[in-house]
């Protein structure tokens, strides 16, 4: 419901774009891929796998900006508005260091490729999600 959803939703109608991973609490939908309840083969238990793993990423980095930007360690007592603004400078902040090269514990430095093969089917969630599955474990 929130408006990058929104706009996901009316404006991500290309695979090529890529995706946004959500945990099983949500929707399995064509621009957010969730992992399979109860997988039925190997293929769909490798894709709950990389899915997982490629959502610690993300998690661990959120960790780093914690232990970096102590403001992001508890509640933030503002408005969302600034919040929004406070976020922002965090990524930037962080992007910067990464630039530049200071030193961060962690670090992930495999960088994936997005998936090249296009995806000819039926645009909603859990075609595009089998189709990953199919086309790639």
């Amino acid at each position: 419901m929130s408006s990058i959803g929104r706009h996901l939703q009316s404006h991500n109608q290309d695979p090529q774009n890529g995706y946004l991973l959500g945990d099983s609490g949500y929707p399995c939908r064509p621009f957010l891929i969730t992992p399979f309840l109860q997988p039925r083969n190997e293929n769909e238990e490798r894709f709950n796998k990389a899915h997982i793993s490629t959502r610690n990423v993300v998690e661990r980095v959120f960790g780093v900006w914690k232990r970096t930007f102590h403001i992001l360690h508890g509640e933030i007592r503002m408005k969302p508005h600034r919040v929004t603004r406070i976020i922002v400078a965090c990524a930037v902040l962080h992007n910067l260091r990464l630039q530049w090269g200071e030193p961060q514990e962690g670090s992930d430095s495999d960088q994936d490729q997005p998936p090249t093969e296009i995806f000819q089917g039926t645009m909603d969630g859990k075609g595009v999600r089998q189709h990953i599955v199919q086309t790639y474990f």
